[in-house]
């Protein structure tokens, strides 16, 4: 699941405006003749209650926010003889109806379409496994999310190593008290590669591990997920009145709210938040119901002095002045240089989304400073101000500091809006994809084990140095180099036969040698080996090893989030990444 194009610092502030609520201030009935006070027994207006009064939010909630666990039966194929052949029947019907719907065989031992799915199902080269994965909250068709495949219980599979899902379809799916599986039509369908770890394994050939693996980014939404916006007091003029206002916040060919009921709202995520929809939902609850011309700049002065409280909801705030829209640059404006932190960042958060320039400059010091506590939330909310100029040249930069944890976000953030400083590499096969970042020293690599299949290179002049020795965990792949070798010699070992390739000599620079690895198993005219099809997790493992044998430097990095960095403001106690 890449939320993407919005990270996650945005999802923990739009959640934020999610759920909170407002209490109501009670006021003490006083003579008409007297000016109004407050009581000792009263308090004046949190600021929470300042940024929800009169808001969408402050009369609704959301309804069903939680992730849809679904689930599914699927044939990994490319095994060679790890597979197995058992099926239980219901499963087996199951399977050749889809494989007939969906009639794309593919994998090692799949040539044509003439290959009947009940030969596929049977055969020691494909397994059976139980496919399962998350639909995120709020999602549209083509939503990605990864999903996990495991062999399927009682099978004698040895390994999905090497494997690749064909389409599979997931549903719904949980127990009753009968304790009968309960499914509803497919919501979403997976295939892809199948990923297992290539370090949970080492000194054993055959573990529980290697009977369950990861599809990075292998489940799309098939439709929509309804999202029900519901009034804690059901009207029907208050219904309406709430579509009328987001319709008009969001205006566009398609009606975004639609009152079905005195009680809901029928919510559509409009194209563009298609990859931030937990920021679409905050906003939305931030709207104001007032459209008196002067309601905006009143509005946004008062919440201007609410940020400045040490334990105001910042981020609330800040999407209350989203809301107001560009009469609430001003008071931006005078946030942005604010002494306190915490001030200038979600001034800036909130102007940048209003397309601000200079919140992109303020952004951009956070990102830079680096004793900041919003640094990483910084660097995140840089990579999504895609049409500002600004903001890229901040980033390059930050791909130069010292600090690997800052290059990896600043790298990140880069990728998300398809920025021309990466050099990108897809493999023959569409396997997984290179990155090169030209950056400061020390050079290092980045592999991403969620989202999407990516080997990053940063820094110049990556390579490996003898002597080397290396022999995969499976034996499909040995490398070796003398000590003044001038190359590296590879042997390729396909389990499923038995066959050991010739000698392949391939170079010391990473980049090339990846693409060797890789690249489907083929010949150039020449009768060069181009490419020695080994799946993502082998040529990770072996990219790993190659980094911390003798006599190299370099430091190898495997994605691993770190909450703290990525939901702070906490000042940074551990890496984001597990370097290995």
């Amino acid at each position: 699941m890449r939320l993407t194009k919005w990270s996650r610092w945005t999802a923990v502030l739009a959640a934020l405006a999610i759920i909170s609520g407002c209490q109501p201030i009670v006021w003490q009935r006083e003579s008409a003749k007297k000016p109004k006070r407050i009581s000792s027994n009263e308090s004046a207006p949190s600021a929470s209650e300042i940024a929800f009064r009169n808001s969408i939010g402050a009369q609704s909630y959301y309804e069903g926010m939680q992730p849809l666990v679904v689930r599914g039966y699927g044939l990994v194929v490319g095994l060679g003889k790890n597979g197995s052949r058992e099926c239980p029947k219901p499963v087996f019907e199951k399977l050749v109806r889809n494989m007939y719907r969906h009639r794309r065989p593919q994998g090692k031992m799949i040539n044509n379409d003439q290959t009947s799915p009940e030969k596929m199902i049977t055969d020691l080269d494909t397994a059976v496994v139980v496919v399962q994965g998350q639909i995120p909250a709020a999602a549209v068709t083509g939503t990605h999310f990864d999903v996990t495949v495991s062999a399927f219980p009682g099978t004698r599979t040895k390994s999905l190593r090497g494997g690749t899902l064909l389409v599979s379809e997931l549903e719904v799916y949980q127990r009753n008290a009968e304790g009968k599986a309960l499914s509803s039509r497919p919501l979403a369908r997976a295939f892809g590669p199948v990923f297992l770890n290539p370090f949970s394994s080492e000194g054993s050939a055959t573990t529980a591990s290697e009977l369950r693996g990861a599809i990075l980014g292998g489940g799309i939404a098939k439709e929509d997920r309804k999202v029900r916006l519901v009034l804690t007091r059901p009207s029907y003029k208050a219904a309406r009145s709430i579509q009328e206002r987001i319709n008009n916040f969001f205006p566009g060919v398609r009606k975004i709210a639609d009152a079905k009921s005195p009680s809901f709202i029928q919510l559509h995520i409009p194209s563009e938040y298609a990859h931030e929809t937990s920021h679409f939902l905050g906003l939305v609850r931030s709207i104001y119901m007032s459209q008196d011309p002067t309601f905006a700049g009143a509005k946004a002065r008062q919440l201007g002095k609410a940020m400045l409280a040490p334990t105001a909801p910042h981020p609330q705030i800040s999407l209350a002045l989203e809301g107001l829209g560009r009469d609430a640059l001003p008071v931006l404006a005078e946030l942005y240089s604010h002494n306190q932190e915490y001030v200038s960042f979600h001034a800036a958060v909130a102007g940048l989304r209003l397309n601000d320039y200079i919140a992109g400059d303020t952004m951009a010091m956070i990102a830079t400073r680096s004793e900041s506590l919003f640094r990483y939330q910084a660097i995140r909310a840089l990579g999504q101000a895609s049409g500002m100029a600004n903001t890229a040249i901040a980033l390059r930069q930050l791909v130069f500091d010292s600090d690997p944890r800052i290059r990896i976000a600043a790298y990140e953030a880069l990728a998300s809006r398809n920025d021309r400083s990466i050099v990108r590499s897809k493999l023959a096969g569409n396997a997984f994809q290179i990155d090169r970042v030209e950056s400061g020293e020390p050079s290092f690599v980045y592999a991403k084990r969620t989202g999407h299949r990516r080997i990053v290179l940063f820094g110049k002049n990556l390579q490996c140095a003898p002597p080397v020795f290396y022999r995969s965990t499976d034996g499909s792949l040995t490398m070796t180099a003398e000590k003044n070798a001038d190359s590296l010699t590879l042997l390729r070992r396909v389990n499923e036969t038995g066959s050991v390739s010739p000698p392949v000599e391939a170079p010391f620079d990473l980049q090339p040698l990846i693409e060797l690895l890789g690249n489907n198993a083929d010949l150039d005219l020449q009768g060069r080996v181009t490419g020695l099809g080994l799946d993502y997790g082998a040529v990770v493992q072996a990219i790993y090893e190659l980094c911390k044998s003798n006599g190299n430097q370099l430091q190898f990095i495997l994605e691993q989030p770190n909450a703290s960095e990525l939901f702070g403001p906490t000042r940074p106690t551990g890496r984001p990444e597990s370097e290995l």
